[in-house]
């Protein structure tokens, strides 16, 4: 059984036991959610399918998952630039993401679930390519080199002190 739900303004396939990388979603990681904006449900089998479509939405059907991993994707530049103008500007963006761990759904008859020893198992072989939000970076002080020199020092001075 798989089912078709829309998170982040996108629409995502998913199915029992898939690691799914959406949009930043709120909670921690281990915590459970459920999506209730299915807008299709499959229950492929040998010979046929029961299809359901929803008009936008599957009335009583749900998908629960589980939060594995929250952090930012890959860097994505933004280059402008209009020739013969000496105009060029760059930027970079990472989204925040979210991974999450699909551990069944219904259609409000049939339901699939993913048993506890499976979800272990997914869970072992896991990893994440999200990395952690770090600090902002920090601009470059303006002043002179003998400024930053004493101002070095001073740190290292206080630095120093606190140790003992």
């Amino acid at each position: 059984m798989y089912a078709v739900i829309e998170t982040g303004g996108k629409q995502v396939r998913v199915q029992a036991g898939d690691i799914v990388q959406i949009e930043k979603l709120t909670g921690d990681v281990g915590s459970k959610i459920t999506f209730d904006k299915v807008l299709f449900v499959s229950n492929p089998s040998e010979t046929t399918s029961e299809v359901t479509l929803g008009q936008p939405y599957v009335s009583n059907a749900k998908v629960e998952a589980e939060i594995v991993a929250q952090g930012r994707g890959d860097k994505v530049t933004i280059i402008k630039m209009k020739r013969r103008k000496q105009y060029r500007r760059t930027q970079g963006h990472r989204q925040e993401q979210t991974q999450v761990l699909v551990l069944g759904l219904t259609d409000g008859a049939k339901k699939t679930e993913m048993s506890a020893a499976d979800k272990k198992v997914k869970l072992a072989k896991f990893f994440t390519n999200l990395k952690p939000k770090g600090p902002a970076s920090q601009t470059k002080t303006l002043g002179s080199r003998k400024k930053r020199i004493v101002a070095q020092k001073a740190a290292s001075i206080e630095a120093k002190a606190a140790k003992k």
